[in-house]
């Protein structure tokens, strides 16, 4: 077994499960093995990763697991980890497209209890579309299932915020408002919207249709987040991201433009203003004012280290 690579990125460090994902999603760049380790045991991940935050364990405040696939793909493994993870004095946030009920729901109440009183357990659920969700994530839990799974994290007592990520260039404006509507109702705590990525063969994108892509602005990136540090093609059109934010905000939904953020909200993190002007790196804050339309009127959230 080798070194596994961790980064403080953000506030926030990302934890592998160790295992491959089983859903395959169509747009899962974990295929590729650029941005994961191989198979690695629970135990592993845990001794190298308590090395790691013991080194660095002023750096962050938030571990992130499921970077390289679900920890709830496998419900066993992930209440492992996160078992493991508790005894860091950290936020934990799981990110999961698994229809997370029984067993499984039942270990994660327990994590939470086991947490600090002033650690916050929290949750990514991940869609990508609705009614194409067959074709796209062939053998993923349906968008319907990742909505009781919203609502029975929520009936434990911990958040979750919808990752609309990756949006889809063909997919239309209307299943997207459908998924807003959806988790809204299920009582997600806000979205947060992702690119489109793809390596140089295009593996991850062959199944947009090509005249969509086509039209899709894309540039060559060293992807931030990953200890990995792939470099691959983002695809964004940032005019449509910002009218299905200003859709989800009409809705009364709050968006954020980095998980890292959102995570950082859920977990009571100091907020600030911020701005995402047109063209930026949505994965980065800028400064100035940039609001959403929430519940309560006009919001807004800045991460007060300076990155998103």
């Amino acid at each position: 077994m080798g070194t596994l690579q961790f980064r403080v990125e953000k506030g926030r460090v990302l934890v592998p499960v160790g295992i491959p994902c089983p859903f395959g999603c169509k747009y899962c760049y974990t295929r590729s093995g650029e941005v994961g380790p191989p198979r690695v045991t629970p135990q592993e991940i845990l001794r190298q990763f308590q090395a790691f935050a013991l080194l660095h364990h002023a750096a962050f405040h938030t571990i992130q697991l499921g970077y390289d696939s679900d920890p709830f793909a496998y419900p066993e493994r992930g209440i492992e980890l996160l078992h493991g993870l508790c005894a860091l004095g950290k936020h934990l946030n799981l990110s999961t497209k698994a229809c997370i009920e029984g067993e499984a729901l039942r270990g994660l109440a327990e994590v939470r209890t086991h947490l600090a009183s002033h650690l916050v357990l929290s949750a990514l659920v991940s869609l990508s579309c609705w009614e194409s969700a067959p074709t796209v994530e062939p053998h993923t839990p349906t968008p319907a299932q990742r909505m009781l799974t919203i609502r029975s994290l929520k009936r434990i007592g911990v958040p979750s915020l919808v990752a609309v990520r990756p949006v889809l260039p063909h997919i239309p404006d209307a299943e997207y408002e459908r998924l807003f509507d959806e988790a809204i109702q299920a009582g997600c705590e806000g979205f947060i919207f992702g690119p489109l990525y793809s390596d140089a063969e295009e593996r991850f994108v062959r199944f947009v249709p090509k005249e969509a892509l086509s039209t899709t602005p894309g540039r060559l990136v060293v992807v931030p987040w990953s200890a990995h540090a792939p470099t691959w093609t983002r695809y964004e059109d940032e005019a449509r991201m910002q009218c299905l934010a200003a859709l989800a905000t009409s809705k009364g939904g709050h968006v954020f433009w980095s998980s890292a953020l959102a995570v950082a909200s859920l977990s009571k993190q100091e907020t600030l203003l911020e701005k995402r002007p047109a063209g930026s790196d949505p994965d980065r804050l800028v400064g100035g004012i940039a609001l959403y339309q929430g519940p309560g009127g006009m919001q807004a959230f800045f991460d007060a280290r300076g990155t998103s």
